[in-house]
């Protein structure tokens, strides 16, 4: 198989991933309705209210790999392209957005089948970077996941209560009376 359609395919499965473990997990997912120009692959909801927001939401970027990194302190860290970076590092979407990174194995197997059920054979984790600083690279910006931020019902939950309510809107400084 082609190194292009190989990465078509792992980067499908990453986001089938997401959708399976929040579908499990009692939130609605959803494909944002345009091509990913903006950097989102999945949108994840919870139904109801949580800390004030009626069905928080966030748009996730999924990043799908078999070179996830995982550091002495339990901690992920992912080579990500610079135009990922940037988008997801701005603060002000209408709708935040995550970048969640799913590790899978070069030659394994993704998926076993075990007398319990089927199981998603990989790793990974999310972040917010929301307000990072410019990169000075050019290509790839090395971005930590932490491991805390899981891909299951406990770390999705955080993600929508942390990430999917409503925040206040920066005011910019004006000065509308001309005084200064």
């Amino acid at each position: 198989m082609r190194e292009q359609e190989q990465n078509a395919l792992q980067g499908d499965f990453g986001e089938a991933w997401l959708e399976v473990v929040a579908a499990g997990c009692g939130l609605l997912h959803g494909r944002p309705a345009t091509l990913d120009l903006q950097k989102a692959d999945v949108q994840l909801f919870h139904r109801g209210v949580e800390l004030g927001t009626y069905n928080p939401a966030v748009l996730v970027q999924v990043k799908t790999t078999v070179e996830l990194r995982r550091s002495a302190d339990g901690d992920y860290s992912y080579d990500l392209d610079i135009e990922t970076y940037d988008v997801l590092r701005r603060d002000d979407h209408a709708i935040r957005r995550i970048l969640a990174v799913i590790g899978v194995s070069k030659d394994g197997e993704h998926v076993r089948l075990e007398p319990e059920g089927t199981l998603l054979v990989g790793h990974g984790a999310w972040v917010s970077l929301e307000g990072f600083p410019p990169s000075e690279n050019a290509k790839t910006q090395v971005v930590c996941l932490p491991a805390a931020h899981t891909l299951d019902r406990r770390g999705l939950r955080l993600m929508l209560r942390k990430y999917g309510v409503r925040r206040s809107t920066p005011v910019p400084d004006v000065d509308a009376w001309g005084a200064s």
